[in-house]
């Protein structure tokens, strides 16, 4: 995720510019929540779930251990006919200040459909495939999950709940949203826009994506019926002979550690499946897998799920050619994706594409269709293989906890108090401007959901890897091409391995508590939207402009976090959850 505002000044005049009028929480229009005068996050008592189950207030244990699923998806696709055409007079596919548009509401200002990610004032321009609101729901005893990813580049809190509040009359005891974090969708975020002052945020399209999301996972429990489960996993690093995982996904900056696991679970019709691996009517595909979905690039202006699209293309519609040439028949039903471990810029870095004979591709658009199907083709290939088996039921659970975190990041503070995005912000004085002295906190989630052998995490933004997996000692498993490329010391500033933790990592801790859980996931930039989470041991700050300058060497990433001890504090808080029980 680049948010690439680059331009100090006018950022630290737009910081200085305005009045002295409140912050107000843009869901009520009063002001923001919480306010006391630097107030910080209140006092830690030691985590207790705000809900969980089984055996919360909705939730008994016991009841009918049956497995249900079901699965939809709504259509989010904007119009690039929603904004305004523009003359592109330097031929660099998005509009800059000064070209010509046409003001079809007379208001002086270009409005546009912009995308979000990379820069700003990227302007949509036509469609290339579809973005979705998909929905899988789950339901066994008395505990029922439902799990929707939607296509965008990320989902703030204040939205998770308002999708929540609206499902508010289901029958459903916990609603997962997760954005696949793409970079060619709309902004739903709103520092995308067409300038430093102006927001990317537009409200009747939030509207309509909260509203598919509703629809999905009202579409998704209504269609419930018994369900056996499939848990199917894959390595990228077993993928191919030789070993390639540059072939799919790359790390931009130091360590280079990739969590290069597929981690696959398949609902089916109950009673369809045989003895033969990935038989049976598929009811929906859920896939967790790292990578940003940015592989078409900062030049691209068609709206796009990017890779996302062509792998749930091919495992729903199977593949015409796949390897020597043979096509792969499809699974079916609704495949549902939700990131992974993407800090570090995980995605379409390092990369080495190759088709599936073998042969180098170039040109973006043919990478990014011929990398998501074959990602597809891997899942189809670990569903249909030997030692995967159907079960007949899996049970359900989950726990769920909030805190506060505090902002220092300047951008924060001027996104705030701009109007350039929407959420709430608690605990500091709301009759004075924003500031180091009057600092605000926000309030996020994370949660650990269980589902049968497979126990999940969820994070609030992009976690780098190695806080995920560890990898920095021999054989450096998750760094391709082993230890010697896991740090370029020729970079300036890089990471001090010295420094870094020896485990258990977050990984190690589910397994720790879970020892029966053959699957661990993490769910990345779930629940709420807070950038990057960047280990200890590499966060570097610009000391002139910390934030909104980068430190020297591969440290843009810090830009893009909420302050230097929000990682530490949400990994304390995950730490806590993994290990509590009901008493």
């Amino acid at each position: 995720m680049r948010w690439k505002w680059s331009i100090f000044g006018a950022l630290l005049a737009l910081a200085a510019c305005g009045d002295d009028d409140a912050v107000v929480d843009a869901a009520t229009d009063a002001p923001a929540q919480d306010a006391q005068v630097d107030a910080g996050p209140p006092p830690d008592p030691p985590l207790v779930p705000d809900s969980f189950c089984p055996g919360g207030p909705t939730c008994p244990p016991g009841g009918d251990p049956t497995l249900f699923a079901g699965a939809a998806r709504v259509d989010i696709t904007p119009s690039p006919d929603d904004g305004e055409p523009f003359e592109d007079l330097n031929g660099n596919g998005s509009w800059d200040e000064g070209e010509p548009f046409d003001d079809r509401n007379g208001n002086g200002t270009r409005d546009a459909v912009w995308l979000a990610g990379f820069g700003m004032g990227r302007a949509a321009t036509d469609v290339s495939d579809p973005q979705w609101a998909s929905a899988v729901a789950l339901r066994a005893g008395n505990t029922t999950l439902a799990f929707v990813s939607i296509d965008c580049v990320g989902w703030f809190l204040d939205e998770v709940d308002a999708i929540r509040e609206a499902l508010a009359d289901a029958d459903v005891d916990y609603v997962t949203v997760a954005a696949t974090h793409v970079h060619q969708a709309r902004d739903t975020i709103g520092i995308w826009g067409p300038s430093l002052t102006e927001t990317g945020y537009d409200p009747e399209y939030q509207a309509r994506v909260r509203d598919a999301a509703v629809a999905a996972v009202r579409e998704a429990l209504t269609a419930l019926e018994p369900a056996n489960i499939q848990y199917a996993s894959l390595y990228l690093r077993d993928a191919d002979e030789p070993s390639d995982v540059n072939r799919y996904v790359g790390d931009l900056r130091d360590p280079n550690i990739i969590d290069d696991e597929i981690r696959v679970l398949r609902f089916v019709a109950a009673g369809t499946a045989s003895a033969e691996p990935g038989s049976g009517r598929t009811i929906s595909t859920l896939v967790n897998f790292a990578s940003h979905p940015e592989y078409l690039g900062s030049s691209n202006t068609l709206l796009s799920s990017d890779w996302p699209h062509w792998m749930r293309e091919a495992i729903e519609e199977g593949i015409t050619e796949g390897p020597g040439g043979a096509p792969v028949p499809p699974l079916g039903g609704i495949t549902v994706y939700v990131n992974g471990a993407i800090g570090s810029q995980i995605g379409p870095n390092r990369l080495r594409p190759r088709g599936f004979d073998g042969a180098p591709i170039e040109g973006r658009r043919e990478r990014t269709e011929a990398i998501g199907t074959q990602i597809g083709e891997l899942v189809l290939r670990a569903v249909r293989g030997g030692g995967t088996v159907v079960e007949e039921t899996a049970t359900l659970g989950f726990r769920r906890a909030r805190f506060f975190l505090r902002v220092a990041n300047i951008r924060y503070y001027i996104a705030g108090e701009n109007g350039l995005f929407q959420r709430s912000l608690h605990n500091y004085d709301t009759s004075r401007r924003i500031s180091n002295r009057n600092a605000p906190d926000v309030l996020t989630e994370i949660a650990v959901i269980d589902v049968g052998r497979a126990t999940m995490l969820s994070v609030p933004g992009e976690l780098d890897p190695a806080e995920w997996v560890g990898g920095y000692e021999a054989p450096c498993e998750y760094t391709p091409g082993g230890c010697a490329n896991l740090v370029d010391l020729g970079r300036e500033n890089p990471p001090d391995l010295s420094r870094a933790p020896t485990g258990p990592f977050l990984r190690d801790w589910l397994g720790d508590k879970r020892p029966d859980a053959t699957q661990r996931w993490v769910l990345g930039c779930t629940n709420d939207f807070l950038g990057y989470f960047i280990p200890e041991f590499d966060y570097e700050l610009e000391l002139g402009l910390p934030y909104l300058a980068e430190a020297p060497g591969s440290h843009y990433e810090e830009t893009n976090s909420v302050s230097e001890d929000a990682w530490p504090r949400i990994r304390g808080k995950l730490h806590e959850l993994i290990a509590w029980e009901p008493d």
